[in-house]
């Protein structure tokens, strides 16, 4: 096998990740196996770290999906409201 960012020899035992070359948010489907730490750096290189976690952020304040989980919040009855909010339009 080799790794489809640096072209180098995934070997018995090496970490291995697959990659997305066209991102699972634009459709992507096909994946392509890399070296771990390849694609850790891939990544970083890009800054896609930061951008999934605002969108991640930004998805937990829409479906206030926080409200189960931040300290001092989580069992306030101040916020029930928002933890039935989310249980109303997201609870599977």
């Amino acid at each position: 096998m080799t790794c489809a960012l640096c072209s180098g020899a995934i070997k018995p035992g090496d970490a291995v990740n697959l990659h997305h070359p066209t991102p699972r948010s634009e459709g992507g489907t096909f994946t392509t196996p890399t070296h771990r730490d390849c694609h850790i750096a891939h990544h970083s290189d890009r800054d896609d770290f930061r951008r999934w976690g605002q969108l991640g952020g930004l998805m937990s304040a829409l479906t206030r999906r926080w409200a189960f989980n931040l300290r001092n919040v989580k069992d306030d009855p101040l916020y029930d409201t928002a933890r039935s909010f989310n249980r109303a339009f997201y609870a599977h």
